[in-house]
């Protein structure tokens, strides 16, 4: 009885379907074509907002975005977020990233015809975080299990990462092979598949351009020093310290992305 609804001996409750068990209820509930709703990453609702104020006309063509930190603060957002975003912005031809002088609105006329697919990837700084995670932990079972065999793959890797890395490649092919190198050698095939994955979540457009534009040339460099930590534990059977340095790697990896994009300049 609903509040307010008069009392009668004459009504009864609908009779129960006894039939209608829970699990066919829920059967024909999953049936219904409904598609789940995924809610947008903070960096996308972040280009969203700097895209619609460039449509609107607030950010004209031509123009030098605020700087990052009054943009930021504005927006009320982490400047990692915004950076991400900004990325994001680029890959769509909405906005152009000079690295030392901002970000600037690209006219209408030099925008793509196509769009692009970055809308869908993951954040590249989560992925980071995890693999900080899991290839920590896969170094120290690396450095149980290896066999001989795995160690000198490892060993040939690291030696072509060092030759590509002093060549100063943005994305060297063999930092891919030596960080996989360990996952398989792990012994533990489930752990492998999700660091491959993880990898592969690497190659997409948004983190590719966050590379080129933030990864310097001395970073490179700095990745030498601690692929060697990596691969000295995993030689010596120290699974402690083989994931300390793989955790060690992967944070500086992490903080190069969040530090080094230069302040965007506001104009003089």
């Amino acid at each position: 009885m609903y509040p307010g609804q008069a009392y009668s001996s004459n009504r009864c409750p609908a009779p129960i379907d006894t039939s209608l068990t829970l699990e066919r209820a829920l059967g024909r509930l999953l049936a219904v074509p409904i598609k789940p709703i995924a809610e947008p990453r903070l960096y996308q609702r972040i280009a969203g907002e700097l895209a619609r104020l460039i449509d609107d006309g607030t950010f004209a063509p031509g123009a030098r975005l605020p700087a990052e930190r009054a943009l930021a603060k504005s927006l009320r957002v982490s400047r990692s977020s915004l950076r991400e975003a900004l990325s994001m912005l680029e890959l769509d031809k909405r906005i152009e990233i000079r690295i030392g002088s901002g970000a600037y609105v690209v006219t209408k006329a030099r925008r793509a015809a196509t769009k692009r697919a970055a809308t869908a990837e993951t954040s590249p700084l989560e992925v980071m975080r995890v693999r900080r995670l899991v290839e920590s932990e896969a170094a120290a079972l690396a450095a149980r299990h290896a066999t001989p065999a795995q160690i000198a793959q490892l060993v040939a890797a690291f030696n072509r990462l060092t030759t590509q890395m002093r060549a100063n490649r943005i994305r060297p092919a063999a930092d891919r092979e030596f960080h996989l190198c360990i996952a398989y050698a792990s012994a533990n095939a489930a752990l492998a598949q999700v660091i491959e994955r993880l990898w592969q979540e690497g190659e997409r457009p948004l983190n590719l351009r966050m590379e080129t534009l933030f990864v310097s040339r001395g970073r490179r460099r700095d990745n030498i020093g601690e692929h060697a930590a990596i691969l000295d534990a995993i030689r010596r059977r120290d699974a402690p310290a083989a994931r300390r340095a793989m955790r060690v790697h992967l944070a500086n990896a992490e903080r190069q992305r969040l530090v080094l994009l230069r302040e965007l300049k506001p104009e003089p």
